[in-house]
């Protein structure tokens, strides 16, 4: 069968719907006929990497729509359809970094997709200041308008509920500490590159813990509260004087109905009285977010050798936007960046996020990791800076995971740019059948009318079948 032939196969199967109740996880969406798709060697391939490679490169670059074979050992194991890229929205004008940037897709409650996007700078004194541009789909995505009625702006680090309500972190702007009347000293006496640091039980009431709203689906309403943070020797750090409140990640629901957090940037102090560099902390609730009771830290540790210890803060960050999912077996896998184009690192906990194994590296390079377990179980990961990026854990326990598949090039006679071409950030989300996600993310050289190069948001939808 030629590959247009397949792909049109696909295509139709995924259209028409031809899904059955998903079942222990196995792929609601497979079809025997696909076997055919399985077994075409003319198709573009990726492996699945058994020990990964750490090397900054390109995987398969997938601009159209096009139909891939995962392998291992060579043999096919999945297939991935990804569908024709769509522009959501495109900037008519030349903007600077921050602007037209750090996309972010959620599902109404009506079902509606909505897709917002930062107009603002990329900066501590952007917090609080909401500059974004938004729209809407009606049709899963393939065309965009103006959204039709208010929607209550979600955030990256939110949780929703079974009733429909959801609880996400607020960002409130970042307080000049000298028009305090009486401001503790630092903890440590000397400022690091403009950053001075402070113990969090020390600071003014109103700096302290975290900011948190909830949306009350009943009544269509937002409550802004101020939450509490048991967690002795964390730090808050000032940039120039101002003191932003920063706790940013993924909160989930456990089985027991406690919320858990896995947030940055959790800086405390070595045993020599420096400050580390950031590491990712985990806490839990069990009141909806009124308090936050510290369970466990992965700190900054490059590799299992190393002393975490000896990694003080220089002014640069060390694990920071993590991304977690809670597996089949109740395993909570972790991925953390580590920089702009340096490896992402991942860890285990087996005990609600108490205890984690060393950090792992195990790709070159990725900002603002998304993770998602579709009801096949396969776990999808986006990510990128350089560029950006796919992958996918077949097994969807976080040990092996494919080489990428691009959306774009980024690669120019072996070299790279890690601005120039998006900003890297991505999200990710189900599709309503459960084998399909759809992701969000920019790329600086879409040309409008005009042929000119400007920013753009760009949609797509990608789904993942297994072997039967």
């Amino acid at each position: 069968m030629k590959k247009d032939k397949i792909v049109f196969l696909l295509f139709t199967i995924i259209s028409l719907g031809l899904c059955v109740a998903c079942q222990n996880d196995k792929d609601p969406i497979y079809d025997s006929e696909l076997d055919e798709a399985f077994n075409d060697t003319t198709l573009v391939s990726i492996e699945e990497e058994t020990i990964p490679n750490l090397t900054i490169r390109e995987g398969i670059i997938s601009q159209h729509e096009e139909t891939i074979r995962i392998l291992r050992n060579c043999v096919s194991e999945a297939i991935v359809h990804l569908e024709e890229p769509i522009i959501v929205s495109q900037a008519n004008r030349e903007e600077n970094w921050g602007f037209f940037q750090f996309p972010m897709l959620f599902r109404d409650t009506s079902g509606s997709l909505i897709v917002s996007w930062q107009m603002n700078e990329d900066s501590y004194t952007a917090y609080g200041k909401e500059a974004a541009g938004s729209l809407m789909s009606l049709n899963g995505g393939l065309t965009w308008e103006e959204l039709d009625s208010y929607y209550f702006p979600r955030k990256r680090n939110r949780v929703e509920f079974s009733n429909g309500d959801f609880l996400q972190v607020h960002n409130p702007i970042a307080k000049d500490i000298s028009q305090y009347l009486s401001f503790p000293s630092p903890a440590y006496s000397e400022a690091i590159k403009g950053y001075q640091f402070y113990y969090e039980t020390e600071v003014p009431v109103d700096l302290k813990g975290v900011y948190l709203e909830h949306w009350k689906n009943d009544i269509k309403d937002t409550v802004v509260f101020h939450g509490s943070i048991n967690d002795p020797g964390l730090l808050r750090y000032t940039i120039d004087g101002h003191m932003p409140i920063i706790w940013w990640g993924d909160i989930k629901e456990l089985s027991n109905k406690n919320l858990i957090a896995g947030v940055y940037g959790g800086n405390y102090l070595n045993p020599d009285g420096k400050p580390l560099r950031s590491a990712v902390t985990f806490y839990q609730s069990s009141d909806r977010g009124n308090l936050w009771k510290r369970v466990g830290i992965i700190p900054y540790q490059p590799n299992q050798e190393s002393d975490y210890n000896s990694f003080v803060f220089d002014g640069v960050d060390g694990f920071t936007e993590p991304a977690f999912e809670i597996l089949r077996d109740g395993t909570i896998f972790c991925v953390m960046r580590s920089g702009n184009d340096t490896p992402m690192y991942k860890s285990f906990s087996y005990d609600n996020g108490y205890h984690w194994s060393i950090p792992e590296p195990f790709t070159p390079n990725g900002v603002m990791p998304r993770l998602l377990r579709l009801k096949n179980g396969v776990l999808v990961l986006s990510s990128g800076r350089p560029g950006v990026q796919i992958r996918f854990c077949i097994e969807g326990n976080g040990s092996k995971w494919t080489e990428p598949v691009e959306m774009m090039p980024f690669m120019q006679n072996g070299i790279y740019n890690k601005w120039s071409d998006t900003c890297g950030y991505t999200t990710i989300i189900p599709a309503e059948n459960g084998v399909s996600f759809y992701i969000v993310y920019s790329d600086f050289k879409t040309k409008d009318s005009n042929g000119e190069m400007r920013k753009a948001i760009i949609f797509r939808k990608v789904s993942v079948h297994l072997k039967g």
